[in-house]
């Protein structure tokens, strides 16, 4: 069975591999150019039929740029967003390991971007949920499927992207100082630090923000920008639908359990950030010319990082005297981390 899931993912790279060699000799018969006011950008969006990911779908397509966005049910972005045209390409994107998994669905589904734009500018990373709770109330299980679609998904979803994306830019003449693409991970300020009571959650983003960081130095010098993205709290159904919570409930956690869902319903419907603005601001980046690596959304992201960063220099003044040179060998040379 793994052997013919196997296969089968291979086939799908080959067959996205040959379909963009030969979208790539139409773009040329075409006389395509690189995407300006008059050709516009062409955007994947994943996660899409709701919260931030709709506003940002939504405000694009009122730019004029062109849009691939998916949801797990084909219906439900239709629904949105509408059926597809010229601009929009609706796609549906599972997460279950069924028939490939995500990697051939991705696959699937940036071959079908290719044929219809020849070309991809920006990856959204958007698709996730937040599975909260006390680290003794979160099973296993529950901890690997928040995994699945906060952090292994993004990553095959990557790889899958780059294939079109740095053929792309690299004839394009994409470098540092010339950006030709980019890669916007969906991250959190619970990927900067931990909160109460969403420990599952903000391991996930950390390795989001873990993966950006890495790709960044990856791409780099291609001219693929990889922007993560932390927001606070946004005006979305995130409080609502997607969140989970852990199956099991231990007494001695019941306060502060109760504590949290109270101020959680409270703060609901109220948060800071507002969507329609995050999609004004991921839109400016992408016009950019060198655009930012970390992206705090929100006033309340800048301020928790602020009391995070104090808080990490705070533990480097009072243990460096005794846990840095002094942990070293005295023949110690130079680090490869020298300059990170």
């Amino acid at each position: 069975m793994q052997r013919r899931k196997f296969l089968k993912t291979l086939a799908l790279s080959l067959t996205l591999g040959s379909t963009m060699s030969l979208a790539k000799e139409n773009s040329k018969q075409k006389g395509e150019k690189m995407p300006t006011k008059e050709n516009p950008q062409i955007w994947y969006i994943t996660g899409a039929s709701g919260g931030l990911g709709f506003a940002l779908a939504t405000y694009l397509l009122q730019k004029g740029d062109k849009v691939a966005a998916t949801s797990r049910k084909l219906s439900n972005i239709q629904d949105k967003l509408g059926k597809e045209n010229a601009n929009f390409l609706p796609l549906e994107l599972t997460f279950d390991s069924s028939n490939g998994g995500v990697s051939a669905k991705s696959a699937e589904n940036l071959e079908r971007i290719y044929q219809k734009w020849g070309r991809l500018d920006n990856l959204v990373n958007n698709a996730g949920y937040g599975l909260l709770g006390f680290v003794e109330e979160v099973s296993e299980k529950q901890l690997r499927e928040q995994f699945e679609v906060n952090v292994f998904a993004p990553y095959v979803l990557t790889q899958n992207a780059l294939k079109i994306m740095r053929p792309q830019v690299l004839k394009e003449g994409g470098e540092k100082q010339n950006i030709k693409a980019r890669i916007f991970n969906l991250s959190s300020i619970a990927g900067f630090r931990v909160s109460n009571v969403s420990t599952p959650y903000c391991m996930s983003k950390f390795a989001l923000s873990a993966l950006s960081e890495g790709l960044m130095l990856d791409l780099e010098d291609f001219g693929i920008a990889t922007i993560n993205v932390m927001p606070a709290g946004f005006r979305t159904e995130f409080l609502g639908t997607s969140m989970n919570f852990g199956t099991t409930k231990i007494p001695d956690y019941e306060d502060k359990r109760k504590a949290f869902l109270e101020k959680t319903a409270a703060y609901s419907g109220k948060q800071a950030g507002n969507p329609k603005k995050f999609a004004e601001i991921l839109y400016k980046i992408s016009r950019m010319k060198n655009p930012p690596f970390n992206l705090f959304m929100g006033d309340a992201a800048y301020e928790s990082a602020k009391n995070k960063i104090a808080f990490v220099q705070e533990d480097i003044r009072q243990t460096q005297a005794y846990a840095g040179k002094n942990a070293d060998f005295e023949d110690a040379g130079g680090s490869v981390f020298d300059k990170r």
